[in-house]
C-alpha cells in the first residue's frame, strides 16, 4: 500500500509535467485520490462482512492494482483523475482491513506490536516505493511506471490469497 501511495504521488507530478499542464492541478488530482479513498473507507466501514478479511484484503490490493494500472492509459488530465479516484477508493478498505486482520491474527498481548508492523510495513513501502518510482520515471515510459506500480499492488493481493504457511497458528506455543 505504501508503495501504491507513494508511486502515485510522484506518477501525477510526473504526468502533469509531461504533459504541460500547470503545478496547480497535481493538488486537485491527488484531492481524487484522497476522496476515493474517503468513500471507500465509508463505504466499507458500511458493509457487515461475511467475508474473510484476508480476503478483503486481497480484493481491496488487486482493485488498487488495477486502478493504478488504468492510469498508465490516461489520456488526459480528466481521465488520470478518475484512475487515481478509482484508486483511492480501495486505499482506506485495504489499510483499514490489514490492521483488524494484524488484529485478528496476533495473540493478544501482541496485538499492538502487530498494528505497528503493519504501520511499519507502509511507510517503508512508501519509502522503498519513493526511490524505485523517482529510478523509473527518468528511464521508463510513464505509462510503464503506472501498470507497474499496479502489477506491485495487485501482486500483494495475490500474495495475501496464499494459504499460511504450515507449522504455525495462533495456538502454537511460542518460541
Amino acid at each position: 500500500m505504501g508503495l501504491a501511495l507513494s508511486a502515485v504521488c510522484l506518477l501525477v507530478m510526473a504526468f502533469v509535467e509531461q504533459r504541460g499542464y500547470g503545478d496547480d492541478v497535481v493538488p486537485w488530482v491527488l484531492a481524487a485520490l484522497s476522496a476515493g479513498s474517503a468513500v471507500g473507507g465509508l463505504l466499507n466501514g458500511a458493509v457487515n462482512w461475511r467475508t474473510a478479511a484476508g480476503v478483503r484484503l486481497s480484493g481491496a490490493a488487486l482493485g488498487l492494482g488495477l486502478a493504478l494500472a488504468a492510469g498508465g492509459f490516461a489520456t488526459g488530465l480528466w481521465s488520470l483523475t478518475v484512475a487515481v479516484g478509482c484508486a483511492g477508493f480501495f486505499v482506506a478498505p485495504a489499510l483499514t482491513t490489514a490492521y483488524l486482520l494484524a488484529d485478528e491474527t496476533a495473540v493478544p498481548e501482541a496485538r499492538t506490536q502487530a498494528g505497528a508492523w503493519v504501520n511499519m510495513a507502509v511507510n517503508a513501502g512508501s519509502s522503498g516505493g519513493s526511490v524505485v518510482t523517482g529510478l523509473f520515471v527518468g528511464r521508463l515510459p510513464l505509462g510503464v511506471c503506472f501498470v507497474l506500480a499496479g502489477v506491485m499492488a495487485g501482486g500483494a493481493g495475490l500474495v495475501a490469497c496464499l494459504p499460511p504457511r504450515r507449522g504455525w497458528s495462533r495456538s502454537s506455543p511460542r518460541p
